[in-house]
């Protein structure tokens, strides 16, 4: 990510943190009613407003640690202008989240009391990101594929999977061919052919945050001289 994209990513903890810190240091207080959390239910007694303002203050404060610690995980898994975005709306909850708790409470009868948290929230939206980290790839064409082109390093395989791997020249990609043996790739003679030689690959564009174990490039396509001599399930050995 350039500078730009990585403030944008984090102003909204760091926008979070830094509210979280004025407030501490100077609450609002019943005297002056200028600043804090003011709405009508709040400003209707002192003891309104004292509740209001410390209960505001805690679930902000709660969130708050939630947003530290999703936006490197938003990094992570999205990176860029979806990261962005994903943040800019769990600020977004933030500011809505002590309307919803505090204005409930404050409909009670004195003395008010705190009724849950912004944790459980908290952990619905964990939930959702790890549901997003395992979505399963597909093969049939759906996801959005990109192109690498370099020198043939290495051909793999694997007999338990049947999986074929690739590597190429000064890429840290472990780009991999599902079910390759199956099709009747012949590894040998790709090996033979093919290491040392510029080939190129088309390949499942998938989010950072899908590989769990270092970059993995799943291979939908595999070209050598303008030749096509692999694409989903097609194979024409060299």
């Amino acid at each position: 990510m350039d500078m730009v994209s990585l403030i944008l990513l984090w102003f909204p903890a760091v926008f979070m943190v830094g509210l979280t810190l004025m407030l501490h240091r100077f609450p609002p207080h019943a005297s002056n009613m200028t600043y804090g959390y003011r709405t009508r239910r709040s400003m209707a007694s002192t003891e309104a407003w004292d509740h209001a303002q410390a209960r505001s203050f805690q679930v902000m404060r709660d969130w708050t640690i939630w947003m530290v610690l999703w936006t490197p995980l938003a990094q992570w898994r999205w990176g860029g202008e979806s990261a962005i975005l994903v943040m800019s709306g769990l600020l977004t909850l933030g500011a809505l989240l002590p309307l919803f708790f505090v204005e409930r409470e404050l409909k009670q009868e004195p003395p008010y009391t705190a009724q849950g948290g912004v944790h459980g929230t908290a952990l619905v939206c964990c939930f959702l990101l790890l549901l997003s980290v395992f979505r399963p790839i597909t093969h049939d064409g759906s996801e959005p594929e990109r192109r690498e082109t370099g020198e043939l390093s290495s051909v793999g395989w694997s007999t338990s999977s049947a999986d074929v791997f690739l590597r190429l020249e000064d890429d840290e990609c472990h780009y991999y061919i599902n079910r390759g043996l199956e099709m009747g790739i012949d590894t040998l003679r790709w090996s033979e052919v093919l290491t040392g030689r510029e080939i190129t690959l088309e390949v499942v564009d998938r989010p950072a945050g899908l590989n769990w174990f270092g970059r993995v490039g799943p291979v939908r396509g595999v070209m050598f001289q303008g030749d096509t001599l692999y694409r989903t399930g097609t194979v024409r050995n060299p």
